[in-house]
């Protein structure tokens, strides 16, 4: 038996950013969501639909939310390049999901962990581009999100490469 390798600080962070977006999508995303429940109504003001989503998965609901920002009309005119910027941010799941795979098969850790910094700061743009009000409604499912995002990409970009 060979004596065990340490693990890296970057499989740490990844492997807590990989737990984080798991746990992420079963929490509440916005006031007014409960544990395991929930459908996200809460972007209506920004022009999205109401959109059902399983009571069991509030992440779910705040994704398709986020989509139907992104190919719904916004009720202003003035406001779409915002509602649009807004609605993007579900399309960083997919990165995420991709990256997994990537991350996984050791390949392209570099260019994973700035793509995945870059989601993160896409994602944020629910902290900025909106009122004080709206942010405080945020609970802890999209911060638990925005988070893994930034961990699982620090962890990509520190990661050792693999022996050949």
């Amino acid at each position: 038996m060979g004596k065990p390798q340490p693990t890296s600080a970057g499989a740490k962070l990844l492997t807590a950013g990989v737990v984080l977006y798991l746990v992420a999508w079963f929490v509440p995303v916005f006031q007014g969501q409960n544990l395991f429940g929930g459908a996200a109504e809460w972007t209506r003001p920004l022009g999205a639909s109401a959109l059902s989503a399983p009571d069991w998965l509030p992440g779910w609901g705040a994704c398709c939310a986020a989509w139907d920002l992104l190919v719904g009309d916004p009720p202003r005119e003035a406001d779409a390049a915002r509602v649009r910027t807004l609605g993007a941010t579900c399309l960083t799941n997919a990165v995420m999901l991709v990256a997994f795979v990537v991350l996984a098969a050791g390949r392209q850790r570099l260019l994973v962990g700035a793509l995945l910094l870059g989601c993160a700061a896409l994602d944020a743009s629910w902290l900025y581009l909106n009122d004080r009000e709206f942010v405080e409604a945020l609970r802890p499912g999209y911060y638990l999100w925005l988070v893994s995002f930034a961990l699982t990409g620090l962890g990509a970009l520190l990661q050792p490469p693999r022996a050949r």
